[in-house]
């Protein structure tokens, strides 16, 4: 039980947000499964081994997304654990909360209520921060929930949009406003939240590409998001080495499964700067 609030989200705030996206994701699984597929086969002729393909996708995925998201609330990113030195070092700095000193790029998260080592920033779907030992299950997550949210809003937008009906301004409406047409009357339950899972498969394929954008410059430069609202480029070692700082030294296969182990070049404590890896190398 000890080890399970742990891993639990330590506000309300974030278990609503954890709920609302397993709800989500398996929901839109239900929909997927035993009510558009039937339909594609009715309707469409598609046959068992192409549904077949698509279970296989919509598998991988699945299991890469709730895969990313245990590995990320079962890792110890934090100074928890961490012999830390009583007289402060260069770089480093002291936590009044923590009442101990903090490694450089670390901060503390007043919602997990430690310092975190390399802190990226306090994700509340997960209830967890990114930080140096978890990163790569992150960056893993948004992406491989792209891929479900781009398929899942793909495989049921026609499903939608039958039941809808003709594309018409009102129909438009019943789309984007499901519960609010629902609450009126104006809409069936049952197509309501059909019209509900697609609308928010949709929205959520287009923030993850946003989401995806923003932190791709993390990962060329090797920096999180307080290095890069200040504009810190000190630990930009080039593109190779940063990816290896995220994702490890088999960064090349680890993405493929979030049980892969992939050990960081570092220990979250200290960290090469632009300028002392280009001396190594020149010597």
């Amino acid at each position: 039980m000890t080890g399970l609030r742990h891993i639990l989200p330590k506000n309300a705030v974030d278990a609503a947000s954890l709920c609302y996206a397993l709800l989500l994701i398996h929901n839109v699984i239900i929909l997927g499964d035993f009510v558009v597929a039937p339909w594609m086969k009715e309707h469409y002729g598609t046959t068992d081994l192409q549904i077949l393909w698509y279970n296989i996708y919509g598998g991988f995925v699945y299991i890469n997304v709730i895969g990313n998201m245990w590995k990320i609330m079962t890792t110890n990113t934090s100074t928890i654990g961490k012999i830390l030195p009583t007289l402060l070092k260069p770089g480093w700095h002291y936590c009044v909360v923590c009442e101990a000193n903090g490694p450089p790029r670390s901060y503390h998260c007043p919602t997990c209520n430690r310092c975190i080592l390399k802190r990226d920033h306090h994700c509340m779907f997960t209830g967890k921060c990114i930080g140096y030992f978890n990163h790569r299950h992150y960056i893993c997550l948004i992406c491989y929930t792209w891929l479900g949210a781009m398929f899942a809003s793909t495989y049921c937008m026609g499903f939608t949009w039958t039941m809808l009906g003709e594309f018409s301004f009102y129909n438009l409406l019943c789309f984007c406003f499901p519960l609010f047409l629902l609450l009126f009357g104006m809409l069936d339950f049952y197509t309501a939240i059909i019209c509900l899972l697609t609308l928010v498969a949709t929205l959520f394929w287009f923030i993850i590409t946003i989401l995806i954008v923003w932190h791709s410059k993390h990962i060329i430069y090797n920096m999180t998001t307080h290095e890069r609202r200040h504009n810190i480029y000190t630990y930009n070692l080039g593109w190779r080495e940063n990816i290896k700082h995220i994702f490890g030294s088999k960064w090349y296969v680890c993405w493929l499964f979030p049980w892969i182990q992939s050990p960081l070049p570092g220990d979250g404590m200290s960290f090469p700067t632009s300028e002392n890896f280009e001396s190594q190398k020149d010597q």
